[in-house]
């Protein structure tokens, strides 16, 4: 093989190596956010950020393993038993022998052996069999048109297609919220043919931006992908109220009338009070 060309393949390996090892060191900070929101019992907060980090890329089977832990910690803390099941069950499928520390609670401790029992009773799913090779699914994309400014205080509307090959996503969801702080408020989209549409209430749409991201769950309520997240979440400016120039309000116009008439009627006093006679001037009032 020619230098040139060992050169070029060297190169591109090396930054293949560079973005992959990047990759894996910020989903790694995105993992520990998540965790330490956990323990700070800040749940919703860690299932948006383990979720961001869940669809990125260049996660390591350990990060995933972690990953699907603290979903599943975080699902269980707030009562959502399904997604909590949901999200070990995907665990056991990356790491079969996976056991929690044992400084979890006995009531959580219990609740992990008994998910793992109902994924061995039902054949172990998503976990590779010893005589074959782990099946790659495919990847779910989602294809999404950012209008780039909306109305203040108007309903939006949003909406959005999938490509998902393995028919991994059972539902699209909607996730929004007004400004950049905060959680995001979540709803699931409406299908009809090929689309999904979800609607903003025109209460969240207030200035100066909104920030929105889709994701595609698993019939778990596991994510799948996802366009944009809550770390990189899409934005639509919603601008201020335009303010109308003062010159175009009817009530301008009709005080200037009345003050231009002010004027001139005192100006004809003052003026035929300095020409006329006295006398005259007192004569037509009389008559009047």
């Amino acid at each position: 093989m020619p230098r040139t060309h060992r050169t070029l393949l060297w190169a591109l390996s090396a930054a293949l190596c560079f973005a992959s090892a990047t990759a894996s060191a910020q989903n790694a900070n995105l993992i520990n956010t998540g965790r330490q929101q956990y323990e700070d019992l800040r749940y919703e907060e860690a299932i948006q950020t383990l979720s961001a980090a869940l669809i990125r890329r260049g996660n390591t089977p350990a990060q995933e393993a972690q990953i699907y832990e603290s979903l599943g910690l975080a699902y269980l803390a707030l009562s959502r038993n399904e997604e909590a099941e949901g999200a070990f069950r995907l665990l056991f499928a990356r790491a079969p022998q996976h056991r929690l520390d044992g400084s979890i609670a006995p009531r959580v401790r219990e609740f992990f052996e008994q998910a793992r029992q109902h994924w061995e009773r039902d054949g172990r799913p998503g976990a590779a069999q010893p005589t074959e090779a782990p099946r790659e699914l495919r990847p779910v994309s989602i294809e999404h048109r950012s209008p780039p400014e909306h109305p203040r205080l108007t309903e939006l509307t949003l909406d959005a297609s999938m490509v998902d090959p393995d028919r991994r996503a059972a539902q699209l969801v909607l996730a929004w919220r007004a400004g950049s702080t905060g959680l995001f408020h979540r709803q699931v989209g409406q299908r009809s043919g090929g689309r999904y549409a979800s609607s903003v209430p025109g209460a969240e749409v207030r200035p100066p931006v909104l920030e929105y991201y889709f994701e595609a769950v698993d019939p778990n309520g596991i994510a799948v992908a996802s366009r944009g997240d809550a770390y990189a979440p899409l934005r639509v400016v919603v601008p201020e109220a335009r303010r109308t120039a003062i010159t175009s309000r009817w009530w301008f116009w009709a005080g200037a009338a009345a003050l231009v008439a002010g004027v001139a009627v005192g100006s004809y006093f003052i003026f035929s009070g300095d020409s006329a006679d006295p006398a005259q001037l007192r004569i037509q009032v009389t008559g009047d």
